[in-house]
Order: structure tokens, then C-alpha cells, then sequence
């Protein structure tokens, strides 16, 4: 937490430090204001207005003497003032460090998601976005109440506690060994208290990842769910996810409010303890000393101020143990070792007079492993050539591999030449290729269309910033989207909405294709991106490619009819190339293919 700290800039830091300066005043003026609010007792019994009086503090300290007329209006201007500042003080504390908290957060949530940017595929999917989603919210929401707490509670807890302890002793030093009798007992339940919570609140944590997992998979799969009639099912099971939270979350909050009737009745109890004793020894006393009455009331003061330090101490000790938990996680983010797939100095693609067409793509003897100590290989003994301007078609089961065999290709997942073999891109091993040069050149589009929330054009200068308005309509031409987009008002300044659902899955897919057929790369990777159109659409599309523009062409699909005029087809079973031709060499020669051929045939 501290090394969280310690992250904050400057300018952050310097908030919470005059935060922390108001509230030592605060607590100063605190401490300082019972004593001059007893001597009104004094005041209360002085037998007339011209007899000379002494207003002292903590029983010793003679701040002012004079008539009691001229003290009263003294302390009474002394003590307004004193409220005053207590109360302009605590004001702009907590302002200051709210704001300080709130930097803090967006700081923080600003880091997180920097890091995120930067995790590779493999990263994400072991850190799980459900968790990812999880630690930039809640855990830096329960971060910004620790830095709120800490230099509120924690500040002020402990100069309340040992401030109230000195004054007391000051006040009445024979009274003040009550203290030491129900303080230890305070600290025995604060201590029982930390170990019972303290595991639970990390199972907390975890089951709050867990309900953010239900949440988003509801969300993103609302229309499966509807279309099955899933909601009982998955809302039981959210429902037991919620109730562990419900379980957990109780028990917490049950521990900590044993806690503070406890404490009351120990304050009640030291309170009743210092009467009892006070009025025996008024009892057999001739004379009553009146400034022993006053000392009654400060040191009850007192005494709430020491019990008020240790209830604001508790309250951040339940803070600081959901804190501590966050705090590691949120660092387990930011220390994550992720694949550094960035190449900043790597090799540049030239187009030449050889790769005018598209650029060769080379696969050679190549294995992948998602982990190392994986019993199953991802992809084992991938062996293809590729020349430029050639389409290849890649077809399979699910799971079989094909779009690892894409992310590969554009260096998404991290591979060793030695270990895992070679993947080249005109002719250069693609994990040294300049990674920006590699995405210029190689531009894959993927099943899920991600269009985001703007306009159509403002989506399509995602590939390129400087597009031109030709540039624009061809890549709507070639991958037949301006049939729809002309016939929308606005044309090209057609509003999205957010996860573009006023677009069908067809115009989704050809918005994605248009955008990356912008940017005018010399391998085009088609992932499955053509799955929502029907056949028609999908051949004139891909004959627009083949025409219109000189790039290398992968088309990974289920379906034959959009790979069956490649140059070559490969088939993916397991991760394994068991089939490798074209059409009618696979239809005569592979079973798989042959059967998939057919029963798509009759359909």
C-alpha cells in the first residue's frame, strides 16, 4: 500500500500532506477545547460578578484572570473561535483529501488500463478479463476509501488516543489509571476481531471476480440466453455466486459491529467508575473544590475522545484489510510479466518489384504450445507456403486452430524459433519484423465485427487517419457495404451505437472488412469474417479483393463455398494439418473435407 503510495506524483501527494496538516490542527484545537468549555462550571459557581477569577486549562495553566463578567465574554469569544476553526479546519480536510482520492484513483485507473493495453492474448486470457474488469473498478474504489480513511482515521485515530491519554494524565492524574483498565480490552477485541476477517475478506474479493464473471457473460450472451430459455439457469447461478458475497460479506460486517457495542459499554462503564469515585470523594470532602467538578467534565471529554480515536481506528483497520487485499492485486496487475510482443528496432518490409502482388507467407515446421508444461500442442508440424498474391483457405473443426494459426501470423502470441520453429512474412521471421510495419502490412478481420461507438466514418479512420473520401468509398464498394450505408440518411455519418447494435451481424462484417480493406495491406486475413453473409455477398466480395487489390489472402471459414476457389486449402484437425490441396484434391482425397463438402452441399 505504502509503494502505492509512493507511485502517486507530486502534485497528488502534496494534497493528502496538506490534508494531513489541517487535521493535526484539527485535532490540536480538538484537544485543546474541552478545557476552556470546563471553565464555564467555574464561572457557573463564582459567588459574585466583581470577585477576581482564573480560567485554567488542564487544571494548572492560568490563561486569563479578571471579574467573572470579563471572563465570560472572554472564554465564550475564546471558545467560539476555537469552534470555528475546529469546524473550517475538518471542512477543507476532508475536501482536500477527497480530491486528493479521487486523483488517485483516476491515476491509478489510468495505469491499470495502460497495462492492459499491453498484455498479449495469453496475457489476458491467464490474468482473465473478468478479473481485469474487477481490479480497475472495485479494487481502485476500495484503494480511493483507504487513501480517504488513512489520512483521516489514521491521522487522526492515534493523536486523539494519545493526545486524550497526556490530557487526562494532565487533568487528574489519580482518574487517569481508569484508562489503563479498559484500554487493554479494547485492543484484545480489535485484535480478535482482525484475525477472524482478515481471510474472509480475501475469499471476498475473489467471489467479486467470480459475480463479475456471471455479469458479463449474461450480458454478452443475452441473446443465447433468451433464445434457449436460459434466465432460470443462469440466474441461479448468479444467485449462488451473490449469495456466497451475501454470506461472506455478513460475517464481515457482523465482526466489526460486535466491535462498537463493546467498545460503548467499556466507555459507559469507565464512565459510571469515575462518578462512583468522584462523588465518594465529594461525600467526604468539607470543602468541594469547583475546579474538581470542572476536571469531571473534561476528563469525561476526554476520555470519549480516547474511545472516539479507537472507533475511528477500528473503522480503518476494516478498511485497511479489504485495502491490503486490492492493493495486491491491483499490484499483481501492474508487476505482471507480460510477453513483450512490441518490436520497436526490428527488420522493415520493402515493397519491391517481388512482393508488388502481396507478400509470401511461410509456415515451417512449426509447433505451438498455449502453455509450456501443456500436455497437447496447439498446433504441431504446420508446414505452408505461400506465394504472393496467392489465396490460401484454411477450414476445420472448432478448437482445431485456426485462429491461433491467425494471431500467430500477426504476432499476437509469443513464439521462440528455436522451440517452436518459423513464421515468415516476406521471407523475415515475423517476431523481428517492426511491429508497426507488421500491422501496416498484414491486416486480419475477425469473426466478432468490433465496431465502436461514433459514427460509420469515424469507425473506418480506425485503420487510417488521413483517409481520403475515394479511399473511403472503395473499401465500401469492394466489400459490398455501400448498397446499405446509401441507403441510411446520413451516409457515412450514420450514428453507431454502443456495441453497434443498430447494424445487423452482415453489416457488421462488412463495415470490419471495409476498414481493414482501407489501409490497403498486402496480406489480408479474413477470420472467419464472412460467416454472417450469405454466399452471393461473400463470393462478389472476395472477388472484389481478388480484383481490386494486390494482397496475399487467408480466409479462415466453416464454410467451403468461400475457400473453394484458393489457390490452396489446408485442413486443421487438432492442431494438425491433415489435409492439404485444393478443393478437388481435398474433396477426392479427404474424408473430413469431403463429408463437411457434402452435407453443406445439401443444405
Amino acid at each position: 500500500m505504502w509503494r502505492m503510495f509512493k507511485m502517486l506524483p507530486r502534485r497528488i501527494k502534496f494534497l493528502f500532506f496538506t490534508g494531513i496538516f489541517l487535521i493535526l490542527l484539527n485535532v490540536a484545537i480538538s484537544l485543546i477545547l474541552p478545557g476552556f468549555i470546563s471553565q464555564y462550571v467555574v464561572l457557573a459557581v463564582s459567588s459574585s460578578d466583581t470577585e477576581m477569577v482564573s480560567l485554567k486549562v488542564f487544571n494548572k495553566f492560568i490563561v486569563a484572570s479578571g471579574t467573572r463578567n470579563m471572563m465570560l465574554t472572554e472564554l465564550t469569544i475564546i471558545s467560539v473561535i476555537l469552534i470555528l476553526l475546529a469546524f473550517l479546519t475538518s471542512f477543507l480536510s476532508i475536501v482536500i483529501t477527497t480530491w486528493g482520492g479521487e486523483r488517485s484513483s483516476e491515476f491509478f485507473r489510468n495505469k491499470i488500463f495502460n497495462k492492459i493495453q499491453h498484455l498479449s492474448l495469453h496475457d489476458i486470457n491467464k490474468v482473465t478479463p473478468e478479473s481485469l474488469i474487477t481490479r480497475i473498478s472495485n479494487d481502485v474504489a476500495i484503494f480511493w476509501e483507504l487513501l480517504i480513511s488513512a489520512t483521516n482515521a489514521l491521522i487522526r485515530a492515534p493523536l486523539l488516543i494519545i493526545g486524550g491519554i497526556i490530557f487526562t494524565i494532565m487533568t487528574d492524574p489519580k482518574l487517569s489509571l481508569t484508562i489503563f483498565l479498559y484500554l487493554p480490552i479494547l485492543v484484545v477485541v480489535l485484535i480478535i476481531m482482525i484475525k477472524i476477517n482478515n481471510p474472509l475478506l480475501v475469499k471476498n474479493q475473489i467471489t467479486i471476480d467470480k459475480i463479475t464473471k456471471e455479469v458479463e457473460e449474461n450480458i454478452l450472451g443475452a441473446r443465447l440466453i433468451k433464445t434457449f430459455n436460459l434466465k432460470e439457469k443462469q440466474l441461479r447461478k448468479f444467485t449462488e455466486q451473490n449469495n456466497k458475497w451475501l454470506k461472506l460479506q455478513t460475517k464481515i460486517n457482523n465482526v466489526f459491529a460486535i466491535g462498537h457495542p463493546i467498545f460503548f459499554v467499556l466507555i459507559n462503564l469507565v464512565a459510571v467508575a469515575i462518578y462512583a469515585l468522584t462523588a465518594h470523594t465529594l461525600f467526604n470532602s468539607t470543602t468541594p473544590d469547583v475546579q474538581e467538578l470542572a476536571n469531571i467534565n473534561v476528563f469525561l471529554e476526554y476520555i470519549f475522545t480516547i474511545s472516539l480515536g479507537i472507533i475511528l481506528f477500528s473503522a480503518f483497520l476494516f478498511v485497511f484489510f479489504r485495502a491490503k487485499v486490492s492493493c495486491a492485486r491491483i499490484n499483481e496487475v501492474l508487476d505482471f510479466k507480460n510477453q513483450d510482443l512490441k518490436v520497436e528496432d526490428g527488420l522493415s518490409i520493402e515493397h519491391t518489384v517481388d512482393n508488388i502482388t502481396g507478400l509470401s507467407v511461410q509456415f515451417k515446421n512449426f509447433n505451438y504450445k498455449y502453455f509450456k508444461d501443456s500436455e497437447e500442442y496447439a498446433l504441431y508440424d504446420i508446414n505452408i507456403d505461400l506465394m504472393p498474391g496467392q489465396t490460401l483457405g484454411v477450414i476445420g473443426p472448432t478448437g482445431s486452430g485456426k485462429s491461433s494459426l491467425a494471431n500467430l501470423l500477426i504476432n499476437n502470441y509469443k513464439y521462440d524459433t528455436k522451440e517452436n520453429g518459423h513464421i515468415l512474412v516476406d521471407n523475415k521471421e515475423v517476431n523481428k519484423i517492426n511491429t508497426s510495419d507488421l500491422h501496416k502490412n498484414i491486416g486480419i478481420v475477425y469473426q466478432d465485427a468490433l465496431l465502436y461507438s461514433g459514427t460509420i466514418k469515424s469507425n473506418l479512420l480506425f485503420a487510417k487517419q488521413d483517409a481520403t473520401e475515394d479511399e473511403i468509398n472503395k473499401a465500401l464498394h469492394n466489400s459490398c457495404s455501400i448498397d446499405f450505408v446509401q441507403t441510411f440518411e446520413d451516409r457515412t455519418n450514420h450514428i453507431v451505437e454502443q456495441r453497434a447494435k443498430n447494424l445487423s451481424g452482415g453489416q457488421k462484417q462488412r463495415l470490419s472488412i471495409a476498414r481493414t480493406l482501407i489501409n490497403d495491406p498486402k496480406v489480408l486475413i479474413l477470420d472467419d469474417s464472412t460467416s454472417a453473409l450469405d454466399n452471393i455477398t461473400t463470393k462478389k466480395l472476395l472477388t472484389n479483393i481478388k480484383q481490386n487489390y494486390n494482397c496475399t489472402t487467408i480466409i479462415i471459414s466453416q464454410k467451403i463455398s468461400s475457400i473453394k476457389h484458393a489457390d490452396q486449402i489446408i485442413v486443421l484437425e487438432k492442431g494438425r494439418i491433415t489435409g492439404h490441396g485444393t478443393h478437388e484434391e481435398l474433396v477426392e482425397k479427404n474424408e473430413w473435407y469431403r463429408n463437411t463438402f457434402t452435407n453443406q452441399l445439401e443444405q
